[in-house]
């Protein structure tokens, strides 16, 4: 299974919503993968305190918790030099049609990551 930690922001600025997706990877270009089914206790063992979890198709979005979760023990994917390290990586959209800057086209493993922006978008409506 795929653990997807996110934290996903939206903030306005001249009328136009800027959606921030914060995404937990490895090394920038891996998805996690767990083959353990408690997620919670996997997440909390790492310091990660989620919201909520929603599964799709064998993806576990976790929404983190900022409040409880210190995000700044974590790198920041352009910090690292090792590519097995565990790091967050961000993503913007523009607009409310999600129009892609700067990676419009990019993967993580076998998922866009315009197909992974779209998953946490539709949990965060579904919440």
């Amino acid at each position: 299974m795929i653990l997807l930690p996110y934290i996903h922001r939206v903030t306005t600025l001249h009328s136009i919503p800027v959606h921030s997706y914060t995404i937990l990877t490895i090394g920038g270009t891996q998805l996690w993968t767990e083959s353990d089914n408690n997620i919670t206790d996997i997440l909390e063992c790492n310091d990660l305190y989620t919201d909520h979890i929603t599964e799709i198709d064998n993806i576990c979005l976790c929404s983190i918790n900022t409040e409880k979760t210190t995000i700044t023990d974590f790198f920041k994917w352009n910090e690292i030099s090792d590519p097995d390290t565990f790091c967050w990586r961000t993503l913007y959209t523009f607009g409310e049609k999600q129009n892609w800057l700067p990676h419009p086209n990019e993967s993580i493993g076998e998922y866009s990551y315009q197909h992974l922006c779209e998953l946490i978008s539709k949990d965060q409506k579904d919440i």
